[in-house]
């Protein structure tokens, strides 16, 4: 009993007299000291993302790039719209004239594919307004007003593309009421506005999409078209004989474009010089020399891909 009791006033006489494990002294830091090591060695996570960082040169010149879209093989025949034609068939089918659809639109004399829109989509985010990657004569048409018109119930331009910093003013040219419907994708602003006869809205898109879009009437339901809005000045849409020229392509860098058509949307399986390719999801890539006229970027489409 002696024993533990004598033991009992030895621990309560040490906790009483303070007789605990030491602490450590607090150690004075040198943010200075600190600064120079991160400096010298980095963070493990500032030195991924450095290495991850994509180094992106600046263009050294313009070029040109030129060329066709065919059709190999037989055309499939335009679909006629006359039977939805519901209301207003004297504006919208003068003396029963055979509306035609323009979703795929291929001349008889060149097999040429017409409204194919080919247009810059990476690798890197477009620099907006940067005069190394946007020639003089793009920053000149920056903010201009295009026209986007219909007539006898047909939208004129079938593939309009434009740039995000411009406007469009959508006239109607017909004696009857439409309602444009713009359902824009990504950034790009919607829009679905009344236009009465013979009169016009303004539309300002604000922002790009990645890809095109439909403009329908609301009240001539058979009416559509189709629009792309980017940042970057360049891209085309064909012409009937399926040409199409795009220039002051920044040189120097390598470049990817993606290439879109109505009734294929992405244009995928393709021909260039006899020799098969396969674009995914319309996309292509290329480099450019400065001064360089790339006349020869002739695409030919088997017909198949359009269902025939």
């Amino acid at each position: 009993m002696d024993s533990i009791y004598w033991r009992s006033m030895v621990v309560a006489l040490a906790v009483a007299s303070g007789c605990a494990r030491p602490l450590q002294q607090a150690q004075r830091v040198s943010t200075t000291n600190v600064a120079t090591l991160r400096s010298a060695f980095g963070t493990a996570a500032e030195t991924a993302t450095a290495s991850a960082a994509p180094v992106i040169s600046d263009p050294t010149g313009w070029a040109t790039l030129k060329g066709t879209f065919k059709l190999s093989g037989t055309a499939p025949e335009r679909p006629q719209l006359n039977h939805l034609i519901d209301k207003d068939q004297a504006v919208c089918m003068p003396g029963g004239k055979p509306v035609l659809s323009d979703e795929l639109v291929v001349d008889s004399a060149t097999q040429g594919i017409r409204d194919v829109v080919i247009y810059l989509s990476g690798p890197v985010k477009f620099p907006v307004g940067d005069p190394k990657w946007v020639h003089e004569e793009y920053l000149a048409s920056k903010d201009a007003t295009l026209e986007f018109d219909q007539k006898a119930c047909i939208f004129l331009t079938p593939m309009l593309a434009m740039r995000s910093s411009q406007k469009l003013n959508i006239l109607n040219s017909d004696p009857v009421g439409h309602n444009t419907k713009i359902d824009a994708t990504g950034r790009t602003q919607q829009l679905n506005a009344t236009i009465p006869a013979l009169s016009n809205t303004l539309y300002e898109p604000k922002g790009e999409a990645q890809e095109p879009f439909n403009v329908s009437c609301s009240i001539h339901t058979w009416m559509g078209a189709r629009m792309i809005v980017r940042d970057s000045p360049h891209f085309a849409v064909t012409k009937a004989d399926g040409s199409f020229e795009i220039k002051h392509v920044p040189a120097g860098v390598p470049l990817e474009f993606r290439v879109w058509q109505a009734k294929s949307k992405f244009l995928q399986d393709v021909s260039i010089d006899g020799k098969p390719q396969k674009w995914n999801r319309g996309r292509f890539k290329l480099q450019l020399k400065p001064d360089e006229i790339k006349d020869d970027f002739n695409v030919v489409v088997d017909a198949k891909v359009f269902g025939n």
